[in-house]
């Protein structure tokens, strides 16, 4: 059987996040697998910043983050692939389900692979602005 690729991995891995199967998805990573979410720092009015370890932190991180959100678009314009590291940009639109108001962004993914072709870090950047204002937050 052929290994799969990094980028048929990471392919793999956002469509179990966006269909809710996050056991899939974190078996895609290794164990110490470190999620960034546009700021390393966790905010208490955006639960979704901050730095979050493990599969655990990970699981929890997205069932927040569909319970935030309405998903609608995510849409990849490009990415660049290195022997360890993949790079995509794009743009998203999602709905916050508090406020009904929709989240426009572009977006960056950093994703490292380790050795073994998992997934050990996933950086996520996006509007921060415009997300806090689809929310509500007052700062």
């Amino acid at each position: 059987m052929q290994k799969k690729s990094n980028t048929q991995i990471l392919d793999e891995f956002v469509t179990h996040v966006f269909t809710g199967e996050y056991e899939q998805a974190m078996a895609l990573c290794n164990s110490d697998v470190k999620f960034v979410v546009f700021r390393e720092e966790r905010d208490s009015q955006v639960p979704i910043y901050g730095t979050h370890i493990g599969q655990d932190a990970g699981k929890i991180f997205f069932k927040n983050l569909a319970q935030m959100f309405e998903f609608g678009t995510f849409e990849m314009e490009d990415s660049i692939a290195s022997d360890d590291y993949i790079v995509r940009f794009g743009e998203l639109a999602h709905t916050v389900k508090n406020t009904g108001d929709v989240f426009n962004s572009l977006w960056t993914m950093i994703v490292r692979f380790d050795k073994a072709g998992k997934i050990c870090l996933y950086r996520m950047h996006e509007d921060t602005a415009a997300l806090e204002a689809a929310m509500h937050v007052s700062r």
